[in-house]
């Protein structure tokens, strides 16, 4: 993910799940759920990719990790309990970026959030959350970051986060935007909306 040019992304990830029930996991409307080709996607959810509630979203597999792409919402943001569902009986990532650059960092094992990093909406210190709020602090020194003073190092923001993530195991595949046929469909909106 480092390497692309991604400046804008909310992507959630659960490890030794497929991505279908990743997708249920995250409140997808089961009714739009289907497997598509590049141009079936863009010509049946094109127009509602950027949209306010369009919640489009496509989803595959990298290694042991189930991926789902939200392709101009946030829900996995502003949904707090998405990322406690798609850890049930496992663990799950949801890493938002936006252009700011801020970043929302959560990891949960079986249902608790156990880290949940909030670059946007503080200025500094970050917002940390979960049981233990510190676990990847380690992890971002070793990146160059000093987590304690809000330095993330030469990567900076996005670039450590992204770097911390893919030391998880997760990534989204090339082909799996571009060439190969993905499940993709809409999720419901968040419940509060």
């Amino acid at each position: 993910m480092y390497d692309r040019d991604l400046p804008l992304l909310s992507l959630t990830f659960a490890r030794q799940i497929n991505a279908r029930e990743l997708l249920e996991r995250m409140g997808v409307d089961q009714h739009t759920v289907a497997v598509r080709e590049s141009d079936d996607f863009h010509s049946e959810l094109g127009g509602l990719l950027y949209a306010d509630g369009g919640y489009v979203v496509s989803a595959g597999h990298y290694g042991s990790w189930a991926w789902a792409w939200e392709h101009g919402s946030w829900k996995c943001v502003e949904d707090r309990g998405l990322v406690l569902r798609a850890s049930i009986g496992t663990a799950a990532l949801v890493l938002n970026a936006n252009e700011k650059p801020g970043v929302v960092f959560r990891y949960a094992e079986d249902g608790r959030l156990i880290t949940g990093i909030n670059t946007i909406t503080s200025l500094a210190p970050a917002d940390r959350t979960g049981s233990d709020p510190h676990r990847f602090d380690t992890e971002m020194q070793a990146l160059g970051a000093r987590p304690e003073e809000d330095e993330y190092g030469p990567w900076g923001s996005l670039g450590m986060f992204y770097r911390l993530a893919e030391n998880l195991g997760v990534g989204v595949p090339l082909d799996d935007l571009n060439e190969r046929p993905v499940l993709s469909g809409r999720l419901l909106p968040p419940a509060s909306r």
